[in-house]
């Protein structure tokens, strides 16, 4: 249609609008009353064909389809992603109730519920306009009709028997036509009901709420809401509240139904807000130690579903074991879309558990969602998805103590295909947590760009997780593994604690990582920022060694800050940690730094014999660096390294050059290759084989004490140190060579020996080395025909040194 076209068929129907905009004052002055004839078969003529099935009971438009089945049944992501037939977007407001002025000349008149109930002599040529208060709008009397019953919203039936429909225009029918106030006192839980129940039985349509605030009274399993198939709810927005009403004690749910009832299908419901009443709500008791079932206080829940959107809501407050439920593991194609949560924590057990979000079944989304607690509320997770081809994105809480919650189930097979991506997790404990269920697997899930911060300092919980593995105790019989798993590109933000905590379970925090009991395979982990983890950055393997970890990818990832806690069992201070058994593994270009002037970190990559073994694993340019020293790299002797950054060092100045800076350190097995421009033929070495490590120079003035069996020495003054020096204690002889400089203590290789009480020299240790391979060839050695013996032997015994000098020989 062009332009032109188009404003010309949409002129009239502005003109109609702004007449009746000027016309209505009189249609609402109770002194006036419509008087012009129409007949009913005209009348009916003019509204048309789909208004006159409007009549009858109002037939629905736009109504979702269902059970069409065939080649035109919605695939699963139409379904789930908007297909128009099972989820339809919000429909627009209602039109204003048809005034007489629209149906030109018919009889009208103006009448309210109470008189059309008492009417005796009704007129089917008359229109009868309703005016109660949200009830208003026009019906007609059908002289066929004996048997409908009065269900106040479509029919009434007067005292003589009479039936009168009312005329729906839109398939939209306001809660209100059916009796319900809004009023925020009056109980509107039953007649909420029956317009269900009645929209249910045209075959559904959109149950309207106008603004107003709808007083509900759920009650333990017997007093509830129960959705229908194909019936929609629609309000508007914040303005269209159901409230809990006060002291409703214990429920199960507002909306929803019980596990082994019928299945409810494409149903949305949107712009609604729900209020769960906590704060008057004194006589509830939200407990999972009861042995009963109805104190769960939902706000929605199914048990068996398909199709069902739940867009622009607000749940505000909130205070239930779950808010918006969707569970069972068999069903499919469901999404929570733009709405707001709020918890409060309500009458009950002290941190009962509790999720905003539940989602169980095949095909879901969580997209756009905002989650609030405030500090001491106790909200634990914002969101859970279980079994898988699922989408969590674009939400952001603030709050709760985990963001996301991943789990398989039993229908997750080869795969639970879940991405949870471009979320915001502010104030979390356990941020993005995984959990397999019973003996099945987690499998294929992607983690990525996502941000999170821990409040692990303010929440003081003893365990910590910014995503990874949920590392606390589960049923024996959750011994599922982690497959298929790639974490990338997210920004993980942990609180400083440099003071020791009671509760803290220290092999149970980190920024990523898998620490349950069970395989672990195919982990790429890349591409991340972890700054500030208290223990460690990365974490892969258990205490007990139990399981295999294979297949794991750890790269290019930007760890700043981490070990700062002061732990325990320090064996959990690095930034990237791994244990069990590890067959197949690389740790490859991150960036691991340590930014505080005294250092607080102890490994930067900790593979040591005492956690597991290592096979088929590859540590290499990694770049590591620390203000004062630290950040010890602890690798098995079987893990494979950058060989020549290893073994091969080079020096311009001669081992026995007296310009040799003090504090050159070599380790054993280094090959140091002489580069100094100063040769002397024959007798320049090409450069050293370090056989014991040392350093070299003359240490002055340092002291150290320390304590039997410890690894542990304070020195009086560390400048002059460097981690990797090699130093000897005069008290006992100690060699030890230093691991870790923080302040004025030292991490050295090896327990002391002896103790030492008082401040002891400390003085270096030169490394034990041989030449080899001189530079340039000796002078000749004259001939020695002719000479007498005692020249023969002055000959040999030049001949015997320049031998030595080259290295031939050593006596």
């Amino acid at each position: 249609m062009s332009q032109a076209d188009r404003h010309s068929k949409d002129q009239p129907e502005k003109l109609q609008q702004e007449a009746f905009t000027k016309e209505n004052a009189d249609w609402t002055d109770p002194g006036h009353i419509a008087a012009q004839k129409l007949s009913r078969r005209r009348l009916l003529a003019s509204i048309g064909a789909a208004g006159a099935a409007a009549v009858v009971y109002g037939t629905t438009y736009g109504m979702a389809s269902a059970g069409r089945g065939g080649k035109d049944d919605p695939d699963v992501i139409d379904a789930v992603y908007g297909d128009s037939r099972i989820n339809p977007r919000p429909p627009k407001p209602p039109k204003p109730p048809v005034p007489p002025q629209e149906l030109a000349c018919c009889d009208f008149v103006k009448t309210t519920l109470a008189e059309l109930r008492a009417l005796s002599a009704p007129s089917s040529d008359v229109v009868y306009y309703m005016t109660d208060s949200g009830m208003e709008g026009s019906l007609l009397y059908d002289p066929s009709d004996t048997t409908s019953a009065d269900n106040t919203g479509l029919v009434v039936v007067s005292s003589s028997g009479a039936r009168f429909k009312r005329i729906v225009e839109d398939g939209r029918y306001n809660v209100r036509w059916f009796g319900a106030k809004g009023d925020g006192v009056t109980d509107d839980l039953d007649v909420i009901q029956a317009a269900i129940d009645v929209v249910y039985a045209l075959g559904g349509g959109t149950v309207y709420f106008p603004k107003g605030t709808y007083i509900v009274s759920p009650l333990l399993q017997t007093r509830r809401i129960v959705p229908k198939s194909n019936v929609h709810l629609l309000g508007e927005g914040t303005n269209s509240v159901i409230k809990v009403k006060d002291d409703a004690g214990d429920y199960w749910t507002i909306f929803g139904n019980f596990q082994t009832w019928p299945k409810v299908s494409n149903v949305s419901i949107r712009g609604l807000k729900f209020d769960q009443n906590p704060g008057g709500n004194t006589t509830c008791n939200i407990d999972h130690r009861r042995t009963d079932y109805y104190w769960t206080q939902f706000c929605i829940s199914l048990f068996n579903y398909e199709n069902i959107a739940i867009e622009d809501c607000t749940f505000d407050p909130i205070c239930g074991w779950n808010t918006v439920v969707l569970n069972n593991a068999a069903s499919r194609n469901a999404i929570v879309n733009n709405c707001t949560f709020r918890f409060i924590h309500a009458r009950g057990y002290d941190g009962y558990d509790n999720s905003a979000v539940y989602m169980n079944g095949w095909s879901h989304v969580v997209t756009n969602c905002r989650f609030y607690a405030a500090p001491g509320e106790k909200a634990m997770g914002a969101i859970e998805t279980h079994s898988g081809k699922s989408v969590v994105s674009g939400n952001v809480s603030d709050g709760y103590v985990t963001g996301v919650h991943i789990q398989s189930s039993e229908t997750s097979g080869d795969g639970a295909d879940i991405t949870v991506s471009g979320n915001t997790f502010t104030n979390a404990v356990h941020a993005i947590q995984f959990w397999p269920y019973k003996q099945y697997s987690l499998k294929n899930v992607t983690v990525t760009g996502n941000t999170v911060s821990l409040a692990n300092a303010r929440q003081q919980r003893s365990m910590m997780v910014g995503i990874g593995a949920f590392p606390g105790a589960l049923p024996p019989d959750h011994t599922g593994t982690f497959e298929n798993i790639a974490i990338t590109g997210n920004t993980i933000i942990c609180e400083e604690e440099f003071v020791k905590r009671d509760n803290v379970l220290e092999g149970f925090c980190y920024g990523i990582g898998f620490v349950r009991e069970t395989d672990v395979k195919h982990i790429v982990i890349a591409g991340n920022i972890i700054k500030n983890a208290p223990i460690a950055a990365i974490h892969i393997g258990n205490t007990p060694k139990f399981g295999t970890m294979s297949n794991i990818q750890i790269t290019d990832n930007m760890i700043v800050n981490a070990g700062h806690y002061p732990a325990g069992n320090e064996a959990y201070k690095a930034a990237i940690l791994l244990r069990s058994t590890v067959a197949g593994a690389k740790i490859s270009g991150n960036t691991i730094r340590e930014t505080y002037a005294t250092s607080r970190g102890l490994y930067s990559i900790r593979l040591n014999a005492a956690d597991g073994s290592f096979a088929d694993v590859e540590v290499t340019d990694n770049v590591i660096t620390s203000v004062q020293g630290g950040l010890w790299l602890d690798l098995h002797a079987s893990v494979r390294t950058n060989s020549a950054e290893k073994h091969l060092k080079f020096t311009d100045r001669a081992f026995d050059d007296p310009l040799l800076p003090a504090g050159t350190t070599y380790q054993p097995g280094t090959v140091v290759l002489a580069t100094g421009s100063t040769i002397v033929p024959g007798l320049t070495p090409a450069g050293y084989r370090i056989l014991n490590g040392g350093t070299f120079g003359t240490l002055t003035g340092v002291t150290a004490t320390g304590t039997a069996g410890s690894y542990k020495v304070t020195v009086n003054d560390s400048s002059q140190l460097r981690v990797g020096q090699w130093i000897k204690i005069a008290t006992g002889d100690q060699t030890r060579r230093i691991n870790r400089i923080a302040g004025n203590e030292l991490r050295i290789n090896a327990p002391l020996s002896v103790a030492v009480a008082s401040p002891s020299a400390v003085l270096y240790v030169p490394p034990v080395y041989e030449p080899f391979g001189h530079t340039g060839k000796l002078p000749a050695i004259a001939d020695t025909s002719g000479l007498s013996v005692g020249q023969l032997e002055t000959e040999l015994n030049a001949l015997k040194q320049a031998m030595r000098d080259f290295g031939i020989i050593n006596v």
